[in-house]
């Protein structure tokens, strides 16, 4: 008996296996009209020689639980084929050989490739994108950030009774979305940033074979979810920047190549608090000096 076909499309992640070049952080893109510096981007994607396939460009944990929601559906009996969708490179296929590079649709962060929502929409649609082969049912896991501009557009070529988007933002129907619960986070495990995927994975499990579009996939959800919500609540000392500055210098001249995520991790063990878009901007300008 065939597989059905399943794709599975994901927000790429920050962590990667390799440090992008300078042309390749869009922070050092010169001024002007997106359009203008997108092609310049363009370019110098095309330039780059040190490639790798997106599934091993990506790493840290998130990426370790998007390669979990794959082996699921896998042996729930679906052929899945996954995309990454990413502000750098637009929406392609895992195999796709890419360089590093640093680019993203969060808005406040050193590499945010739009200062509005329609600028990033304006890069995202001057970006290359893979064909996704029609009439599949999907599974979206999107940041709030990435499916704001990408989402409403990937759906108008798609059916709402064949997709499911874990994560998203408002801008999705209900009918399609299941949002981010943080109470669930202790039931999932790992931290609040892989929830989206976590929850992916969960919904397939809890369908076990059956059909994970219909109504009754989310009485399946909603009732697992009812019985395992947990409110945690975090003490944490709020931080100046300048003390957040000061903390992450001091942890890298121990721990010079300590990742972001890392880095955060640290500072929440702490007992200290930071919102993890602030600690991001924050992060990037400790590095640079």
């Amino acid at each position: 008996m065939s597989r059905q076909k399943l794709t599975i499309i994901v927000t790429c992640t920050d962590r990667k296996s390799a440090t992008p070049d300078d042309e390749l952080m869009v922070r050092n893109l010169p001024k002007g009209q997106v359009g203008a510096r997108a092609r310049v981007w363009r370019d110098s994607l095309a330039r780059a020689t040190d490639r790798r396939p997106l599934v091993d460009l990506y790493g840290g944990e998130t990426w370790s639980q998007v390669r979990a929601l794959a082996i699921k559906a896998t042996s729930l009996g679906y052929e899945p084929t996954m995309f990454v969708a990413s502000a750098g490179l637009g929406l392609q296929h895992v195999s796709t050989p890419a360089p590093a590079y640093a680019a993203t649709f969060s808005p406040g962060h050193a590499d945010s490739v739009g200062a509005s929502f329609l600028e990033s929409q304006t890069w995202w649609g001057a970006l290359p994108h893979a064909d996704v082969a029609p009439g599949a049912r999907a599974i979206w896991v999107l940041s709030e950030a990435y499916s704001r501009v990408v989402g409403p557009q990937m759906l108008e070529a798609t059916s709402p009774s064949d997709v499911l988007v874990f994560g998203g933002s408002k801008e999705i129907s209900d009918d399609v979305r299941v949002p981010p619960d943080r109470s669930l986070r202790r039931a999932l495990g790992g931290t609040v940033t892989s929830l989206n995927v976590r929850s992916a994975t969960q919904w397939l499990s809890l369908a076990d074979g059956e059909d994970p579009f219909t109504s009754a996939a989310r009485d399946r959800w909603r009732t697992w979810a009812r019985d395992r919500r947990h409110h945690e609540v975090f003490d944490r000392k709020p931080m100046s920047d300048s003390a957040v500055l000061a903390f992450v210098s001091e942890l890298r001249v121990r721990q010079p190549t300590i990742s972001k995520t890392s880095a955060l991790k640290v500072l929440r063990e702490a007992g200290m608090a930071c919102e993890q878009r602030r600690f991001s901007t924050l992060f990037q300008q400790a590095v640079a000096r």
